[in-house]
This record gives C-alpha cells, structure tokens and sequence, in this order.
C-alpha cells in the first residue's frame, strides 16, 4: 500500500492523469458561473476531473502567474473502473478499492491507540513558505474566486479547504471543513455552527473573553487524507492529524503558521493566517448546498475571519467542491465517509454489534438517509420485533451523545435484510419501496433536533423549531424476525441457482452476441 496520493495533493492529481481521471482544461474559463456549470456536468456525467489552468483574472490580481489555477470534482465518481476511485486515493489505498473496503478501513485504525502525532518540519520542506503576502498586499476580491451557483451570495473561496483552530489550552486541534464566502478584501464569512467542532472550540475562547480574536489558518491543497477525516464526524476532543497518522501509518508532516502558534501540513497549496471574530457578525449565503437547491432567502448572519497573512506554493491550485445534485463531495465525503463512524458506533453497541453488517448513506439520497444492513439469522436470536427493532436503533443513533453529532444529518433510517446490496441504489429502492407499509413500519422522532440545511425543514413549518421531521423505516418483513429459515425467491439474475448463473456467464459471448 502506497500512500503517495493520500499525503500528497500533487501526487494525488499525478495518478488522477495517470489513470485517465483528469481532464486539462487550458483554455481560459471565467470563475462567474462558467467554471461552476462546468464542474455540475462533471459530476453529473461522472467525466475525468477538470483542471483549470488559465482562469480569467481581475487585472489587480496581485500575482496571477500564481494564485491560482483549479482542481474541480476532486471527489466525485468515476464512469469507468472503480466508481469511487478518487476517494480511494484520498486514503492512499488501490485506486479499485470500492467504497465498503474504504468504510471497513477507516474503522479499522479507529482505536486512538493506533493514533500517530504528527511531526513538525523547517520552512524549508514546506512548498508552500515560497511566496509571501501581508495584510497590506491581500485583496481577496481581485483573486479568481468562484461563483459556482447562480443563487449564491457571494463568491465561496472555501469549498474544500481545511480550517484549523485550538482551543485556548491548546488540548484540542481542530481541522475541518466549513464553507466561506468573501465577503471583503480582507474578510471571509464562514458558517460556525452546532454541533460542528470548529463552533465547539472558538466558543472555548468566548469563554475566557477572546471571541473576537481567535487564531485561524484556512488551507488549500492539503494531503487528501486530511482533507477527507476533515469531513468526517469523529469524537469531541479527537485531533484529526493523529487519526490522519494512523490512517498512512506513519506522521504527518506539519509546519508551523507566520502569524500564530498552528501547525498546518507542510505541503499545502496556499494558507490564508488570520483571526476568528465571533462577535462580528456580517450577511452569509445563500448557497447551493448537498441537497441540491439554493433558496433566496437563506443568507444568515455569521463570524468574519479577518485575514492577516497568505502563503503559496508556486502555480498554486485551489481545490474547489460545488455541491448540488448528486453525486458530489458532500455526498461522498459528508455523507458516505459518515457511514464509517455511524458503523464504528453501533459495533460498540452491546446488542447492535451482533446484527450490524454494513451502513451507507445512499447519494440518491442527497445524505439523508442512512441504510443499515441486518443479519437476519442472528436477528432471530434476539428474540425481538420490527417496532423495538427501530426504537433501539433510533434512540441509539439520534438520542445517544456519542452518536447525535454523527446522524444529526440524516432523517430517515432504513433498515433492509442481508439479502440486500445496501451499496446498490437499484437493490436498496427494491427493497425500500416493496418491504414496508408506510406509517405501519415506520417509527416517528418528533422530539429530535432537525437538520435545518435539509430543504423540506428550511422551507416548511419546522424550521420554527428545528425539532422532528426524522423516521425510523423497516424494510425487513415480519417473519424474519422469527423464523431463521424463512426463504423467498427475488425476481432477478441474482435470485435463480449458481450452477444456472455460472452457466450463462460462462456462455455470454456465445449467447448474446
């Protein structure tokens, strides 16, 4: 096992041109919509990722030569080979890894005593120390920032960077990922918000009187590694460059910011330093989230970070994310990579852990629902029926604190059978849409918080009070919660006997020519 593309963003698009996942765009593409509508196709078609090397600039742009091209779609799917190669490769495993094999393995280096600190390194093994800008030199307008919808409010800089914040008493790093948008040439706004991290720690220097000036570093490019535990929904108090170490085996190496005590992974593209204002509120959004729509009327008031200071490599690249309509990064990192810890979680469930087989967040879904695969056989055993069934798991999952931060995002629970390839959408809506009874297997949550970016709460009547709109489904029929041999025969290839199935596979070319 290689990890080249998982410590390393230049490696990591190295191997996307290698493999036929990159596409070179050298004509000169506007940031305004153009770059935006291109990246949507992208995803959309599945197409190689795009690289923009000529973006149109502001001519105040005060080094263009440099800042910067573009890295679109650094985590959608692939058409061809392995549909989630590119999330592989952020983890440094087999570009043909599939997405249950990247699930089972991020589990598998959970326990924090596999963790590995990261190292500090000089200025000089840092690409990124090359270039310099102050204050004075900054103006974040004159730089190609996209404006990748056409509802958005402004121009999103942060789309698939790394925040980096500690709290006072430095016990506690955090790198996650939270959009920004520009708001003026020294100042992005950005969404600070429960139960996200980065609200858990800047609220640790609201405490001590600080809110206004909390220490930051935005950063650009960063291992893919980092950028996908970023993602992810691990424990308060859990530093990601330590998970990241365990996940590469080995320590990440980091560098030490111009203006503050961070460390940020030494081979970053770009690192905008500055300070957190959470007492300066200014207008952020409306944007065009993971579900897909962008209402214009959901601009809301958030923290300013104001920037102090930039680094850059040389012909740096921005990685950007452009969510929408499925599939994209909020899908395969927020959602899918959210089924690893969900996962994690109910293997450490006394009860659960018996009868849990596989979790996936579907992406037709837009990550709203969680599906969950239950051995039926060892279900039996439990001695229980569909309605405890449901309540164990939603109570467990949305009312639990070691699990309400993982599913806060996720509305509907949908439990299926063994028989079921939770990882095929096609099988998965067979199963939904046949093995229940809408309302008669359904359990209700009412009293659990909402996720108010999820458009039917933001749009409707519960955004009053963000509380319900969640639901507990089972699609596991009635018998098989008591009869360990109870049998039936699914209407497709997969349902007719395997000397009959090797039969036609091995005759294919003959047969259907």
């Amino acid at each position: 096992m290689s990890f080249n593309t998982a410590l390393d963003f230049r490696s990591f698009i190295k191997t996307l041109k290698d493999e036929g996942d990159l596409q070179e765009i050298n004509a000169e593409i506007d940031p305004d919509l153009e770059l935006g509508a291109i990246m949507r196709k992208v995803y959309e078609d599945k197409l190689p990722a795009p690289l923009f090397n000529k973006l149109k600039q502001d001519p105040k742009n005060v080094d263009p030569d440099n800042l910067f091209r573009v890295l679109g779609c650094p985590g959608g799917l692939r058409s061809f080979g392995n549909d989630h190669a590119r999330i592989s490769l952020h983890l440094g495993l087999d570009s043909q890894a599939p997405i249950n094999e990247i699930i089972n393995y991020l589990i598998s280096v959970r326990n924090p005593i596999d963790f590995i600190p990261p190292k500090l390194v000089s200025n000089d093994e840092s690409p990124h120390k090359k270039n310099h800008l102050n204050k004075d030199q900054i103006d974040l307008t004159k730089l190609p920032i996209p404006h990748l919808h056409p509802g958005d409010g402004g121009k999103y800089l942060q789309t698939y960077g790394m925040w980096v914040v500690q709290t006072p008493d430095k016990s506690w790093t955090n790198w996650s990922i939270a959009r920004g948008m520009v708001h003026d040439s020294h100042s992005i706004v950005g969404l600070v918000m429960n139960p996200q991290h980065i609200s858990q720690v800047t609220e640790a220097w609201m405490k001590i009187g600080k809110g206004d000036k909390i220490p930051f570093a935005l950063c650009f490019g960063v291992p893919p590694a980092a950028i996908l535990v970023s993602s992810m929904p691990i424990p308060d108090g859990m530093t990601e460059a330590e998970y990241i170490g365990a996940l590469c085996k080995q320590a990440l190496p980091v560098v030490k910011c111009e203006t503050n005590d961070l460390e940020v992974p030494a081979n970053c593209e770009i690192v905008i330093e500055g300070y957190l204002d959470r007492n300066h509120l200014v207008s952020e959004g409306p944007f065009g989230e993971m579900h897909g729509y962008c209402f214009p009327h959901d601009s809301i008031k958030q923290p300013t970070y104001k920037v102090e200071h930039m680094t850059y490599r040389d012909n740096a690249i921005l990685p950007v994310s452009n969510p929408g309509l499925c599939v994209d990064e909020t899908h395969t990192l927020i959602g899918g990579l959210g089924s690893a810890e969900t996962k994690y979680l109910l293997l450490q469930h006394p009860i659960l852990k018996n009868i849990v087989l596989d979790v996936f967040t579907p992406y037709e879904a837009q990550a709203l629902w969680l599906t969950i695969k239950i051995n039926t056989k060892e279900l039996v055993k439990l001695n229980t029926n569909a309605k405890d069934l449901m309540k164990l798991i939603g109570n467990f999952l949305w009312k639990s604190k070691e699990c309400y931060k993982v599913c806060s995002i996720i509305h509907e629970i949908i439990l299926v059978g063994d028989d079921i390839d939770i990882f095929n959408f096609r099988k998965f809506i067979w199963a939904y849409t046949t093995r229940h009874t809408p309302g008669n297997d359904q359990l209700f949550y009412d009293d659990v918080k909402s996720f108010p970016l999820a458009p039917f709460i933001s749009q409707g009547p519960l955004i009053k009070t963000k509380t319900g709109g969640k639901v507990v489904t089972n699609c596991i029929f009635p018998k098989q919660f008591t009869d360990p041999n109870y049998e039936f025969t699914t209407c497709d290839f997969g349902g007719y006997p395997k000397d009959i199935k090797d039969k036609v596979l091995k005759d294919w070319s003959n047969i259907y020519i």
